[in-house]
């Protein structure tokens, strides 16, 4: 019996006494016996409830919690030094293992960013996160993607590489927003990333300027000059190879204001012209922060085409001296 019954209970019971007109022994035994079964069973639903909220050990949290480092490192353009921040997040099992380089668009911090992906350790692998030049920690222009976030991400890339506790051929980038930029002129240049994903990025530049909302315009303008140079430089469709040897993942919502879906849908056809094994995922309610969302497409992406795939081999040996004549 809800508390709300239980209480007009015992105070329709106490208005008939008060009034003067007693109740029969017999409906007054049925209405102590009514009131007490109804205060056993908030009893025992009290006690159902504060079980449910108990939480679980702090101890068996912790332990399957990854563990984070450092990720930082520095790069050189145009003759001055930026130092870029990260953090790498590494998941229990030993040995070498798969690694996501992120690259967090809209101003992203690495710290927030790492918060927010370092679940994908549970799949088996590395996780890196870094803040691209002008943003979070890491110092240098914020020049709108340009040519040094494309080398902070080329020299992450190296660095992930070069870990005795990843393996080399078997490395995947996600960029969201700018950083979906970056790492598709990333994907334009280098050919080490098996698994690409793109998020509610901009590809064709020198298409999207011209009908990009104001907003978007203003943002562009307080970073760079859109000259015809600048937006072709951070075009990814101007710069993509003959052939594509990598997985791709496209991602994008249809209600995206920022940066309009035929963007992501122009991309995904010239990708499938060259070659490129292309999955889109298109979100008809999705906006330009597509959330948490976007966790199940990648997870299953990044199972099926660099988890499962073999890892590196081992190098050759070198072969034995000809014997002396």
């Amino acid at each position: 019996m809800p508390p709300t019954q239980a209480s007009r209970l015992i105070a329709h019971a106490g208005a008939r006494r008060a009034c003067g007109k007693p109740i029969a022994g017999a409906r007054v035994t049925a209405a102590i016996r009514l009131l007490a079964a109804a205060l056993l069973i908030l009893t025992v639903a009290g006690c159902r409830h504060r079980h449910r909220a108990h939480p679980a050990p702090a101890a068996s949290a912790a332990a399957a919690a990854p563990k984070f480092e450092p990720f930082r490192f520095q790069i050189s353009a145009d003759g001055d030094h930026y130092q870029i921040d990260g953090l790498i997040a590494l998941a229990n099992p030993p040995g070498r293992l798969p690694a996501l380089l992120v690259l967090n668009g809209g101003g992203g911090d690495a710290h927030k960013c790492i918060r927010d992906t370092e679940h994908f350790t549970a799949l088996g692998m590395r996780v890196a996160c870094i803040s691209m030049p002008g943003f979070g920690k890491s110092s240098g222009p914020n020049r709108f993607v340009g040519p040094p976030a494309v080398d902070a991400a080329r020299q992450a890339l190296k660095l992930l590489a070069a870990r005795a506790d990843v393996d080399p051929a078997r490395l995947a980038v996600w960029g969201v927003a700018d950083g979906a930029v970056a790492a598709g002129l990333l994907m334009d240049s280098d050919s080490r990333p098996r698994v690409v994903i793109l998020q509610s990025g901009a590809y064709d530049m020198l298409k999207f300027w011209p009908e990009a909302p104001l907003g978007a315009k203003l943002s562009i303008l307080r970073r760079v000059w859109p000259s015809k140079r600048a937006l072709k430089e951070r075009s990814v469709v101007e710069h993509l190879p003959r052939r594509l040897d990598c997985a791709i993942l496209i991602l994008h919502g249809e209600q995206d204001r920022r940066m309009p879906v035929a963007q992501a849908e122009q991309l995904a056809q010239a990708l499938s012209e060259r070659g490129a094994h292309v999955e889109t995922y298109y979100f008809p309610k999705g906006t330009h922060d597509l959330g948490t969302r976007v966790d199940i497409p990648i997870g299953g992406f990044l199972r099926e085409n660099l988890i499962a795939q073999p890892a590196a081999s081992a190098p050759a040996a070198a072969p034995a001296p000809a014997p002396s004549e």
